[in-house]
């Protein structure tokens, strides 16, 4: 449990809790997964510096359009301008396929508009491309969603302390002794 004082920005607290996670408890940590505060490249780039995979939800809130050719979550369109499949990774590369020839859309022009292959056209995406948009699982697909609800439980925890031990209405100043009220709370808790 970190407290942080209240004009300290959620998204500046994640890589120095990676940090902590890693380097100082030397726990191995496969995903780290937030909510939409914490959607910054840096957060991204944290993450895979410690081999990590970070699962944040997208931060919609002054978003410009996603660049040509591509859904806001990262998915590949085709020329025909359909969201391309998702076809599973290989390492850092995620692979994408014509919607056409898996059958997801049934697009006037054939597997002929994006390709000369029976196959039709695969894209592959190497995660570092953009760490943002892309992840292994890829997001919004069923591995993905089903890493990002783990947060529920910490959040319901969270939201249990504030409603109900009044973590929220704190009435000691200083920022170690609001800390240890939360751990008495905590502690009270479990």
């Amino acid at each position: 449990m970190g407290v942080t004082p209240a004009h300290v920005y959620d998204g500046e607290m994640a890589i120095p809790l990676m940090e902590d996670v890693v380097e100082n408890y030397g726990w191995k940590v496969r995903y780290v997964m937030m909510d939409a505060g914490y959607d910054q490249v840096k957060n991204y780039e944290g993450a895979r510096g410690y081999d990590t995979q970070a699962i944040i939800a997208l931060n919609k809130r002054g978003e410009k359009e996603p660049p040509a050719g591509m859904a806001s979550d990262g998915t590949p369109r085709c020329s025909m301008g359909y969201d391309m499949v998702y076809w599973g990774a290989d390492g850092d590369r995620l692979k994408f396929h014509c919607p056409h020839a898996v059958g997801k859309v049934d697009c006037p022009l054939g597997i002929a508009a994006c390709s000369d292959s029976n196959y039709g056209m695969v894209v592959k995406k190497s995660i570092a491309e953009d760490v943002r948009r892309y992840a292994n699982p890829h997001r919004n697909m069923r591995g993905w969603i089903d890493l990002y609800n783990e947060r529920t439980s910490v959040e319901r925890c969270n939201s249990r302390l504030k409603e109900n031990l009044t973590v929220d209405d704190v009435h000691v100043r200083g920022i170690q002794k609001v800390t240890t009220y939360a751990y008495l709370n905590a502690i009270v808790y479990s």
